[in-house]
């Protein structure tokens, strides 16, 4: 069993080894003694300050037992970073049964926040001190990650010290946490070598320089650590100098080496970190280890992380690399051998990821074929995470000519994320490359039907008359339905008729589902059982006949089996509690969230975040404010300009709870991006519901106008359908508008396409919820209170003072005129004024513009 433990535990949490001679540095020292004592210690400043040797140094004269997080660029997912957190805390307490637990659950990369919680609370108190160092943390971009860091310190036991190593400053999520920031930020003027500390350094190393020379290394070097070092390496000053690395390694030190070492450093240095083997690999050399120990042993440049895993130094990796690039050798063999070495050991995803880099593309089948189907996935979310990362640098365009596989990659990734013009590029791409892309393999055949199936453009009888593309080179269906085993079929929405696409066109035509059976249906195998009779459910709750909705939903219910898939179940449980809650059963609604609540948190915990989007949506309804709060300060919820399709759900709450705190600014740019998602993504359900939370915030903005024209514009997309909840559900804050637009139809000159009867059974229907549910819309209306304008609206009324129109406003900043009315509305209520002429007297004398 202990074993077992040893061979589970990564030794990346132990320090990198400090070179045989460091600098002392006795007051550098004391600097970092000070900090931790306060607990958090961030460290500020570019590669080859010495942050990292520094933190040794202090670490060895602490005494503290230290767990080393090594960060790099695949650790900048969700559960990827926690699981290498939560590992580092149970290295050590490695006989702690309970903390291996959490750590092996197979839901930890599902909910990897909770579970290290989880984790934590679970450590045997101790009395001895610890240190966690994040080095690198630079690379963590990932806005989940940074706003969820301060929920975990804040849980750490007392007798832990958090150090963060990182090139950039502290980010604004970690200054609460800090006790004084002027003494726990160490910036980089605290890391430069003083005068007499290059002397004394270059002592220890043998170098008696003349204090003319120490002079001169100290300005060439600009007390950069690294720098310092190069020069230790050589013993002599380095003329010209500053921060250019290359500069000092080449005259003091790369040039004096043999050309066996130099060829041996360039080999290795395309790998981030790198075992004896895959050194051995890569070199050619038998004497692999025996390279590595001593080049840690006599310099910085080269970290031994653990006991058989090494890394470069950022920057001395960056330059053998340039020069490789010079040196002939032949780097695509090189990325070709990490690849199968990734390859052999189950890592695909960085095997794909070197074979991709050695720019051999018509080699890629293989390696893409066991990414996509045989590594493990844990939910949408993380697997987008993990595609950010991997699309960071687009590939050339000759990577999807050489291996049209490449496009179904690209074609789902784009969807995913609503890169709509990208993924149908990809999709266009597909079609014409069919007969290559069935040569690699028929699953890539089912993978590029399922792309096919969520394309935006196209109507779905279009894609079953389409189908025949597909029928010609496809030889048969895996088994259970491969959108069952490689992705959430439904993107792990919420709502069925809602999820991978908007299935609102069957409400019209639903004698479509017949030969959706013949054709992509298997794609999904059992699931469609209930799928197909669950799709025409939403349609009745969504007319409001909610007792019918009730009875067809419970026999849908009754279809799923406990093999099913979750997500599809999920769905089903889903509106199972919205009739319920709509038709005011409280005792059944109660216990059917309870079921789902429970369904969620054993079978599918990556649904959980859109589980509490829904649950505070609901809190929203009736006016919860502290529900508002307590789902912005959720870590998955961050700012965003871009609307990602799987989180799409989440973004509705995130918009409704800024209407119920009075961020009407905050909630019209989700608004905004929402609307315009729901038209390109041709998802009508989407851009409606995004259009009446817009038109009951304009009508609480005063601008009755603009709330009438919106709200016309989404009845008369939703009454082919004969939808009415969507509408509905916002109650008492668009029964207004709706008594406006039904007089307006009700008119004899009116001409347009909405109905008496529609409009009024809406009203109606809005109505008698409003009754019941206190709403959400609220407008700060600033009064008795000192005026403040946002940038934005002093901009607008700077504008509007120099004589520019909305027009020329919008032609001069880029923004549309719907936005630019809503910066100058909310600066007039802000200012107490109707107009211009009284907005801009009235901003001058506060003296809110000049």
């Amino acid at each position: 069993m202990a074993k077992a433990k040893n061979d589970f535990l990564s030794d990346k949490f132990t320090p990198a080894r400090l070179p045989e001679v460091c600098a002392p540095r006795k007051a550098l020292l004391s600097r970092f003694n000070e900090a931790a004592e306060d607990g958090l210690v961030f460290v500020s400043a570019q590669g080859g300050s010495g942050k990292t040797v520094t933190t040794l140094l202090w670490l060895m004269q602490s005494k503290r037992r230290p767990v080393w997080i090594g960060l790099d660029s695949y650790d900048n997912a969700l559960s990827i970073f926690y699981k290498q957190l939560a590992t580092g805390l149970y290295s050590l307490q490695p006989d702690n049964e309970n903390m291996r637990r959490v750590l092996t659950d197979t839901a930890f990369s599902s909910t990897p926040v909770e579970h290290t919680v989880e984790l934590m609370s679970e450590m045997y108190p101790e009395e001895g001190r610890y240190v966690i160092v994040l080095d690198d943390f630079h690379l963590i971009t990932s806005g989940e990650i940074v706003k969820s860091l301060p929920l975990m310190l804040r849980r750490l036991p007392h007798s832990f010290t958090f150090f963060i190593l990182s090139r950039n400053d502290i980010p604004d999520d970690l200054l609460p946490l800090l006790k004084d920031e002027k003494k726990d930020v160490i910036r980089r003027e605290c890391l430069r070598f003083t005068e007499a500390e290059v002397k004394q350094y270059l002592s220890a190393v043998g170098s008696f320089l003349t204090p003319d020379e120490v002079k001169l290394a100290y300005m060439a070097t600009d007390g950069w650590a690294i720098g310092v070092n190069a020069i230790a390496l050589s013993g002599q000053a380095a003329q010209g100098g500053g921060y250019d690395f290359a500069h000092f390694f080449v005259e003091l030190a790369w040039s004096k080496w043999d050309d066996r070492l130099r060829e041996f450093c360039m080999r290795t240095s395309i790998a981030d970190e790198f075992d004896t083997q895959l050194a051995a690999n890569l070199s050619g050399r038998s004497d692999a280890h025996a390279v590595m120990e001593d080049l840690s042993r006599s310099n910085s440049f080269l970290s031994r992380l653990h006991d058989d895993t090494y890394r470069y130094h950022h920057l001395f990796q960056e330059f053998l690399q340039k020069q490789l690039d010079q040196s002939g050798i032949d780097a695509a063999m090189l990325y070709k051998t990490a690849a199968r070495y990734y390859m052999e050991r189950g890592d695909y995803s960085r095997a794909l990821r070197f074979w991709l880099t050695s720019g051999d593309y018509k080699g890629t089948d293989n390696f893409l074929f066991n990414f996509l189907f045989r590594a493990q996935g844990n939910g949408v979310a993380d697997y987008a995470a993990f595609l950010h990362s991997f699309f960071a640098e687009e590939l050339p365009p000759r990577a999807a000519r050489e291996a049209p596989v490449l496009h179904v990659l690209y074609a789902w990734y784009y969807y995913l994320t609503s890169r709509f013009e990208d993924y149908a590029r990809h999709m266009d791409a597909i079609i014409l490359n069919l007969p290559r892309i069935a040569k690699a393999g028929n699953e890539f055949v089912e993978f590029a039907m399922l792309a096919f199936h969520v394309d935006y453009r196209k109507s779905l009888p279009a894609q079953v008359t389409l189908y025949h593309i597909f029928g010609k080179v496809l030889i048969s269906f895996t088994k259970g339905g491969l959108a069952t085993s490689i992705a959430s079929f439904t993107h792990n929405l919420p709502y069925m008729h809602r999820s991978n696409r908007d299935y609102s066109e069957i409400a019209l035509n639903p004698k479509i589902l017949d030969k959706i059976d013949n054709t992509f249906a298997p794609l999904l195998g059992p699931e469609w059982v209930y799928l197909r009779p669950g799709i025409l459910v939403s349609f009745t709750y969504e007319r409001n006949r909610l007792e019918a909705a009730l009875q067809e939903n419970t026999e849908v219910l009754g279809l799923i089996g406990p093999d099913n898939q979750p997500d599809g179940r999920i769905c089903v449980m889903v509106l199972q509690h919205s009739i319920l809650w709509q038709l005011g059963r409280e005792a059944e609604a109660k216990e059917a969230m309870e079921n789902l609540t429970a369904f969620v948190n054993a079978n599918a915990q990556y649904f959980l975040p859109n589980l509490t989007a829904y649950q505070t949506k609901l809190k929203l309804l009736n006016g919860n404010q502290t529900a508002a709060r307590e789902w912005l300060d959720c870590y998955y919820v961050t700012d965003t300009d871009h609307i990602e399709f799987f989180r799409s759900f989440q973004h509705f709450t995130t918009a409704r709870a800024y209407l119920s705190l009075g961020e009407t600014e905050n909630a019209l740019h989700y608004l905004t991006l929402l609307k315009d998602f729901g038209k390109n993504g041709n998802r009508p359900l989407d851009r409606c519901e995004a259009g009446v939370l817009l038109s009951a915030l304009y009508w609480a903005l005063g601008r009755k106008k603009e709330a009438e024209d919106e709200l016309t514009e989404t009845l008369e997309v939703l009454q082919p359908y004969g939808f009415i909840r969507l509408v509905a559900d916002e109650g008492e804050a668009v029964v207004p508008i709706l008594k406006r637009a039904l007089s307006k139809v009700c008119e004899k000159g009116y001409r347009g396409p909405l109905t008496r009867a529609y409009v009024n059974e809406v009203m109606l229907a809005a109505h008698s919820f409003g009754v019941s549910h206190k709403g959400y819309i609220r407008v700060r209306a600033g009064k008795d209170k000192p005026v403040k304008l946002s940038k934005q609206q002093a901009s607008m009324i700077t504008y509007l003072a120099q004589g520019y129109k909305n027009a020329e406003i919008s032609e001069m900043t880029g923004l549309s005129i719907p936005t630019i009315k809503t910066h100058t509305s909310l600066a007039y209520k802000k200012l107490g004024v109707t107009n211009a002429m009284d907005a801009v007297l009235k901003a001058r004398e506060l003296g809110l513009i000049e």
